[in-house]
């Protein structure tokens, strides 16, 4: 004899509130459209790059249309001094150095990676939110802006789809966030690493879908 309840059950009446669809996710209100460093020192370096530019205007041109919010992350470090460890260390892997104090400083305000690549660029009502570490809830008001605009899904595009897009996917989902990953419109520094993502993305609680597919669903809620 099962020894579940009623109340053990989801409500019924709650289903309505859990995005089981693409449709459900994409649902212009509860969506926003994230660009993950898009920057000359980060985006700039993926092989992807040529594909992803054209493709992340594509998807900005339909939430336009449909006044989707747009946030962009602008990824500036500390000085290397105010840097914490775990970072530390994952610079020193990047410089190929065996200490802290071999470190050179990047990714600093002023200095040329932290320029946006050629061709994307912030429109001056999109919310673009400065931060230092991987995942875009980290030290941001970025809870606060979504929860102010009754927004519970991000569809994220960007560099890197290994660290930051699927940290910040996992840490949303903890905070009760759902994500939609664009696969051709974010991108990696290897293509290993970038199915590697993927693959765990797609096995996990979030969406992988094409530029194509977001475009046209959002064109045909806005018809």
């Amino acid at each position: 004899m099962s020894s579940v309840t009623r109340d053990d059950r989801f409500p019924v009446e709650l289903e309505a509130k859990i995005p089981l669809t693409l449709a459900d996710f994409l649902r212009p209100g509860r969506v926003a459209l994230v660009m993950w460093d898009m920057q000359k020192g980060l985006a700039g370096r993926s092989p992807a790059l040529d594909q992803i530019v054209p493709n992340a205007n594509a998807l900005i041109d339909a939430a336009e249309r449909l006044r989707i919010p747009v946030i962009w992350s602008r990824h500036i470090l500390p000085p290397l001094r105010l840097t914490s460890g775990p970072f530390l260390r994952f610079l020193m892997k990047k410089q190929n150095v065996d200490r802290p104090s071999k470190l050179k400083p990047t990714m600093q305000e002023g200095m040329d990676d932290t320029a946006f690549v050629d061709g994307l660029k912030p429109k001056p009502h999109h919310i673009v939110l400065r931060k230092s570490q991987p995942s875009l809830f980290v030290d941001t008001p970025l809870d606060l802006r979504l929860k102010t605009l009754g927004v519970d899904t991000l569809v994220m595009t960007g560099v890197a789809t290994d660290i930051g897009i699927e940290l910040t996917c996992r840490h949303g989902a903890a905070l009760g966030y759902y994500s939609v990953v664009v696969e051709d419109a974010t991108g990696s520094y290897s293509s290993a690493a970038q199915e590697r993502s993927l693959a765990f993305l797609r096995g996990w609680t979030t969406p992988v879908v094409t530029t194509q597919m977001v475009v046209d669903m959002w064109s045909a809620q806005n018809g």
